[in-house]
């Protein structure tokens, strides 16, 4: 089923997000801070799971199951943005190559992100190491500016444009260490993470395309048939920005709630 496969891996993610994402990052380490004066309790939408419960995994996968949607969609009282939707600035993409068309994706927003389904979790307490892995749907809503040569005649177009990433696989390896808050309770800390995915088909939908209805056809065709070399092209960006928001809010999350009362004994 799964026919294109990436990797968007990063050691410590708090440069790389920094770089990215600079004034999001600014707001979430001033709230982040904030909350750390006063530790939060675990928010009611997810449960705790023991850490000696023989079946941890299980009852941990559950929760995840049943608390993504709503983490997804941000929590203001804790400092959290939304994932779902979620804004990348912009993506470039040369069909077939450089000599080719150059099409920049611009104002992208992301959904799906709140309809991820949770396929396993499993903790690795002794190696401070969470596995998982999730299945997505992602539909991206964007502008497309397209620039190049048709039989050495230059040519520009621009316009609405979406992508559609169906039956994306996710493997995630989060790395963490425990930390003293300021609170004076342990807590987790997310140091490194490792994301792959493999996606299942991308579609590419231009409009008004050169305002010639048979041309751009041509091109959306030429666009679809070569979606696993655009994939390779996009892939770093869209796993780059998905997976720092994602990392950020956990980490925002982590400092407000304390291991005993995530994960009680």
């Amino acid at each position: 089923m799964l026919n294109y496969s990436v990797e968007c891996s990063y050691a410590e993610y708090e440069r790389h997000s920094y770089r990215e994402f600079k004034m999001l990052h600014f707001l979430l380490f001033v709230l982040g801070t904030l909350s750390n004066v006063v530790s939060m309790s675990l928010p009611e939408y997810i449960n705790s799971c023991s850490r000696n419960d023989p079946n941890l995994n299980e009852c941990a996968l559950k929760s995840a199951r049943e608390s993504i949607h709503r983490f997804s969609l941000g929590d203001p009282s804790r400092g959290l943005p939304p994932l779902d939707p979620l804004y990348v600035e912009k993506m470039i993409v040369y069909v077939p190559n450089e000599s080719g068309f150059k099409i920049v994706f611009k104002d992208n927003n992301f959904t799906g992100l709140s309809d991820l389904k949770m396929e396993s979790l499993r903790f690795d307490l002794d190696k401070k190491l969470i596995i998982a892995e999730a299945l997505v749907n992602l539909d991206v809503e964007n502008t497309y500016d397209l620039s190049g040569k048709v039989f050495i005649v230059p040519i520009t177009s621009n316009g609405d444009s979406s992508i559609k990433l169906k039956n994306t696989m996710l493997h995630i390896k989060f790395w963490y260490e425990h930390v003293e808050g300021p609170d004076g309770n342990i807590h987790w800390k997310i140091y490194k993470h490792d994301i792959k995915y493999d996606v299942g088909r991308a579609i590419f939908r231009l409009e008004n395309l050169l305002n010639d209805k048979n041309l751009g056809d041509r091109i959306n065709r030429i666009l679809n048939e070569m979606w696993r070399e655009i994939v390779a092209d996009v892939g770093p960006t869209i796993c780059r920005s998905l997976s720092s928001a994602v990392v950020e809010n956990l980490g925002v999350l982590l400092s407000q709630v304390s291991y005993d009362e995530l994960m009680p004994e």
